[in-house]
């Protein structure tokens, strides 16, 4: 319900605005004699409108301009004019400064005083150190791909980040900052699953030692005889699977690199022994670099004649089994 209430005879220069009991501006009385006021009636409704909304600003338009009549909120037109053009220019000077200070809490500290400012010194070598280990972890992930098809894992990326991270911190010969993966210590690499539900050692219970000979370059993975459904721990459906090696050389500095594949082929998974075998992976003689070898079991299933990969995670595995690198004399 509205009111009102109490109202003389308006004044041509007044205009009495009109509130709800719950105190929203409802409309606004005007003299019906005064053409002058008429004219500028839009003027004045627009002007209501943008501050509707607050009717703290409302009320102390109305407080700071009372007339002595004796009815309420009785407002005088130009005051009106000039405060709601005041208010709002205030309004809108905050809102720009509130934008204003946003923007740059987002933007954070300028790139080029990160780069420069010595008080950064410290996350310029974190940063330095942190991109050599994602390029790292990268590098492997791509020389190893083919044999990771169907064993890794959604985080393997920041697994290996957390690794080469750890490598570069063993580098005891650069500074801080400078430090690198060929002066680390890799071997934390060794038993490295690329699938993180599961290893070589969950799938595959037979022991397969490896040997690296760098003069030669020539890695040997031998794989003892066993029987396969008590030795191999395979996935409902198999019929088949395949032990795989892969061996590279690289240079994580450069990022080259050689690589070398080989597998046993498709075995029977059942009550019969196995035949023992040796897997042979070559890499560049004398080579200097860091030799990675890794081993992985694949699982398939034949179904008239025709062979079909099982894609599950929770079998299929890829480990780092051996890690070795040149150590100079003195």
């Amino acid at each position: 319900m509205t009111h009102a209430a109490n109202i003389p005879e308006l004044d041509g220069n007044l205009v009495v605005p009109v509130f709800t009991e719950q105190g929203t501006l409802l409309a606004c009385l005007l003299p019906a004699h005064s053409l002058d006021m008429h004219s500028s009636f839009p003027l004045i409704e627009a002007l209501f409108r943008q501050c509707a909304g607050n009717m703290q600003a409302i009320n102390k338009f109305s407080d700071m301009h009372r007339e002595s009549s004796p009815y309420e909120r009785t407002l005088h037109t130009p005051a009106i004019h000039t405060d709601v053009h005041s208010w709002a220019g205030q309004l809108l000077q905050s809102l720009k400064k509130q934008i204003k200070m946003a923007n740059e809490q987002q933007k954070g500290v300028a790139s080029d005083r990160i780069l420069t400012d010595p008080a950064f010194e410290r996350t310029r070598e974190n940063m330095s150190e942190f991109g050599r280990s994602g390029k790292a972890a990268s590098l492997l992930r791509e020389i190893f791909r083919d044999m990771t098809v169907y064993a890794k894992d959604q985080v393997l990326q920041s697994r290996l980040l957390k690794f080469f991270s750890q490598i570069i911190s063993t580098d005891g010969i650069n500074k801080r900052g400078e430090r690198t993966i060929a002066n680390g210590d890799p071997s934390l690499l060794k038993g490295f699953n690329f699938n993180q539900r599961t290893g070589i050692r969950d799938s595959l219970y037979a022991k397969c030692p490896v040997s690296i000979n760098r003069t030669t370059g020539v890695a040997q993975v031998t794989i003892p005889s066993f029987v396969p459904n008590i030795m191999v721990k395979a996935p409902r459906g198999t019929t088949h699977y395949r032990i795989v090696a892969g061996a590279t050389a690289v240079n994580f500095d450069t990022e080259l690199y050689s690589y070398m594949r080989t597998d046993t082929g498709e075995l029977p998974w059942g009550q019969l022994p196995t035949t023992a075998s040796n897997l042979l992976l070559n890499f560049p003689a004398n080579s200097p670099d860091t030799v990675i070898v890794a081993l992985s079991i694949e699982f398939g299933q034949q179904v008239n004649g025709h062979s079909y990969p099982l894609k599950t995670t929770s079998a299929n595995a890829t480990t780092i089994v051996a890690v070795d690198k040149l150590v100079l004399p003195g």
